[in-house]
């Protein structure tokens, strides 16, 4: 396998082929109301709440149209530095069927693991970006939070 990186533009990310892709500006309300609550959560838990970084937002879009239900850390890293993001980052991603009431049930999985809470209220990072897909009845979720000083080996 070889990784390619280079400072060109970057590229549409790969999304699935059937047809049924999310564009990085739908689902705005639902990331928006995911974004209030996971603040919400950090406010309630003594870290600082987390402005949108417009980066990260189109990594977590991209992610969550490929539907993944599982960690990609390549593909995750490379969707950060394509976007334009070149800082480390955690991320969480959950998936769920169906799509009423994304935005609480995506920030409620993750505040009932402890792992993916503990991402939630890094105070290492200073902003947020999230993605949320919903397709054939399943939702998939990410949230991106930037880590300054943290390094992406894909960027």
């Amino acid at each position: 396998m070889t990784l390619m990186i280079s400072c060109t533009t970057p590229t549409t990310p790969e999304i699935p082929s059937d047809g049924d892709s999310t564009s990085l500006t739908d689902n705005l309300e639902i990331r928006q109301e995911m974004i209030q609550i996971i603040n919400q959560t950090r406010k309630a838990n003594g870290v600082p709440e987390l402005p949108v970084n417009e980066a990260l937002m189109n990594a977590a879009q991209a992610c969550s149209n490929r539907r993944y239900t599982w960690h990609h850390a390549p593909e995750e890293g490379q969707a950060a530095a394509e976007a334009g993001y070149p800082y480390g980052f955690g991320d969480n991603l959950t998936v769920f069927t169906g799509t009423a009431d994304a935005a609480q049930r995506a920030a409620d999985n993750w505040i009932n693991s402890p792992g993916h809470f503990q991402t939630m209220i890094d105070p290492r990072c200073d902003c947020i970006g999230v993605g949320v897909t919903q397709y054939d009845g399943i939702t998939y979720c990410y949230m991106f939070v930037g880590i300054p000083n943290g390094v992406n080996f894909y960027a």
